[in-house]
């Protein structure tokens, strides 16, 4: 039986079975959906005597399902919770599910977990579906996190600017948890007026690791090494995998050179960057199809003054030496060239060699 976590709010209409399976990435509804059904079915007063929590790390599904089976005290159900389940052992995941299957008259059993994925947690899955319920907790959609957001604010005194909803979640994502950290931080600051806007949003909360990016490749573009440095440590101490976070860097970083490239081809075409639709004839054939430079600036006009400023200082030669950067340090991270140390240190040796070219132009234009 698969129920959606919007369905457990109220813990009074959970249906009585004796076993739950909350799986899916977004902690809080997990949480909230765990604490919905450990109240269907715990008495307050036996909460000592009638419940268990285990971490996974610490499994021993023996010993759960023996305590599954317990009789409850004085509780409709003795509840069980397994956390964190993504993190324990496989056999102790396979004893899970097929223990399960033996089914328990008095104990409800909460599997919680961050992912479903792989061969045991499948099986232990389909076991609950079989026996119990099913609550999946995915991850909010923009929308559905703007919504959360109006509500959370309500209940602190405050609303949010459409703008500052938007950008919030933008920086943030659709964590639940931080969006609510988040709103309680921002009420703080705006209190005694009740409207948080944009720029208290653009004051206090954190930027998206993108922004972070955006704003490192600038400074590099730009001849501003030390700040480049700075932020590109700061890129990786936000991130929760050094490889993921240089391949993703150096993705975006390319992607920024190829639309200097259309900019700088643009801009010896005569170009002006004052009407995004106004393409020279002879260089609009040489625009990419993605990112298309024209595209962006029709979308972003505001960039048009970055691009211009920053292709006089790249020639097309220093562009195609740039590229050339990109190229042996994507070879670097996929273990094809020789490394200068580790994923990171392979980024900060690109962003010098990159720094190099910007800071060296004897000349806007090079």
């Amino acid at each position: 039986m698969k129920i959606p976590a919007a369905k457990t709010k109220n813990a009074a209409d959970l249906p009585d079975k004796p076993v739950w399976a909350v799986v899916g990435p977004e902690d809080m509804t997990r949480h909230q959906v765990v604490e919905a059904i450990t109240a269907r079915f715990l008495d307050p007063s036996f909460a000592d005597f009638d419940l268990d929590t285990v971490d996974a790390s610490a499994l021993d599904a023996n010993r759960l399902l023996g305590a599954w089976r317990t009789l409850p005290l004085g509780s409709p159900r003795r509840v069980v919770i397994a956390r964190n389940l993504e993190d324990a052992q496989a056999g102790e995941i396979g004893k899970l599910a097929e223990g399960i299957k033996q089914g328990s008259q008095k104990g409800c059993l909460i599997l919680d977990s961050a992912s479903e994925t792989g061969r045991e947690m499948n099986a232990l899955v389909k076991a609950a579906d079989a026996a119990g319920v099913v609550v999946n907790c995915q991850s909010p959609k923009p929308d559905d996190a703007r919504v959360f957001l109006t509500e959370t604010a309500t209940a602190k005194g405050v609303k949010y600017e459409a703008a500052a909803a938007a950008e919030l979640v933008r920086r943030i994502g659709p964590d639940l948890w931080m969006l609510s950290t988040e709103t309680e931080k921002l009420a703080n600051h705006v209190w005694p007026e009740t409207v948080i806007r944009k720029a208290d949003v653009e004051r206090l909360s954190p930027a998206s690791p993108e922004d972070r990016i955006f704003a490192m490749i600038d400074a590099v573009c730009e001849g501003r090494q030390g700040a480049a440095d700075s932020m590109l440590r700061d890129v990786f101490l936000a991130g929760d995998d050094i490889r993921g976070t240089a391949h993703r860097t150096l993705a975006v970083l390319a992607r920024h050179f190829r639309l200097l490239w259309q900019a700088r081809v643009l801009r010896d075409s005569g170009f002006t960057f004052r009407n995004p639709v106004d393409i020279p004839a002879d260089a609009a054939d040489l625009m990419l199809d993605s990112p298309n430079l024209p595209d962006v600036l029709k979308r972003q006009t505001f960039l048009a003054g970055k691009y211009r400023s920053q292709s006089e200082r790249f020639s097309i030669a220093r562009l195609a030496r740039a590229f050339e950067v990109l190229a042996e340090t994507d070879l670097a991270l996929k273990g094809r060239a020789a490394s200068v140390g580790d994923p990171q240190a392979d980024m900060e040796m690109c962003l010098w060699r990159l720094g190099a070219l910007a800071r060296t132009a004897k000349r806007p234009g090079g």
